[in-house]
C-alpha cells in the first residue's frame, strides 16, 4: 500500500487491500463500489480512531489493532493529513452540508432502483413517479413515517397528487409534485428521488 490517503501505488481509482475489495481493468461498477468502500474505510478510521483523540496524541502513535495491516509510517502520515487545517476546513464544510439534509431516507442497500422494482411488483396499477419513490424511501418496514418533518411532506405530496388527478393542478418537467412539495427547485446536476447516476 502506498499510503492510506492515496491508495496503493498504480491503482486507478483508489484501491483496497487485504480483502477489502479489488477489481480488474474495465470493471467500472466494481471500481465505483471499491472507491466508495475505500472512502468509507478512511472515513471510519478518521471518525473512530483519529478525531476523538485529536487532543490525546499518545493514542494516535500506533495504528488501530483492528487494522494491523496498516504500517506505522502510513498511519503517521494519515494522522497528520487528518489533523491538518486543510482537512479540518473540508470536514467542517461537509458537516455543515450534512446538517442541511432534512429528509433522511431508509433504503440502506436496496436503493431507489430496488425500491422501484419492488413497487412495480406490489403496485402494478399505480404510476411510480419521483414523489412516490421519495415518500416510500422514507417509510419504515411497517409503512409508517416516524420523522414528523418527513410525514408532513409526505402528506403534502398526497394532497398535491390528488389535485393533479382532479385536474386542479398541472405539473410538467422538473416542476413536478416532488419539487412543489419540497419547495425547492431541482439541483442542476442531480435528480432527487431516483438514486445515484440519474440526471
Amino acid at each position: 500500500m502506498d499510503s492510506i490517503a492515496q491508495g496503493p501505488e498504480g491503482a486507478d481509482l483508489g484501491s483496497c487491500s487485504n480483502g477489502l475489495c479489488c477489481w480488474g481493468k474495465g470493471q467500472e461498477d466494481s471500481a465505483v463500489v471499491c472507491r466508495h468502500k475505500w472512502k468509507d474505510f478512511k472515513s471510519t478510521l478518521t471518525r473512530q480512531f483519529i478525531l476523538p483523540f485529536a487532543n490525546e496524541k499518545e493514542k494516535l502513535k500506533e495504528p488501530p489493532q483492528l487494522y494491523n495491516f496498516i504500517e506505522k509510517s502510513q498511519w503517521d502520515a494519515f494522522v497528520v493529513s487528518r489533523l491538518s487545517p486543510d482537512f479540518e476546513a473540508v470536514h467542517s464544510e461537509q458537516s455543515q452540508r450534512r446538517e442541511k439534509c432534512k429528509y433522511n431516507y431508509r433504503l440502506s442497500r436496496k436503493g431507489y432502483v430496488g425500491l422501484e422494482d419492488e413497487l412495480e411488483e406490489t403496485m402494478p396499477d399505480e404510476e411510480i413517479d419521483r414523489s412516490l419513490l421519495w415518500k416510500k424511501a422514507r417509510e419504515d418496514k411497517q409503512g409508517n413515517i416516524p420523522d414528523p418533518k418527513v410525514a408532513e411532506k409526505a402528506k403534502l405530496i398526497g394532497d398535491l397528487k390528488k389535485q393533479v388527478s382532479e385536474g386542479t393542478l398541472t405539473v410538467s418537467g422538473s416542476n413536478d409534485v416532488l419539487t412543489l412539495a419540497l419547495g425547492t427547485p431541482e439541483h442542476g446536476g442531480r435528480v432527487r428521488g431516483v438514486g445515484v447516476g440519474v440526471s
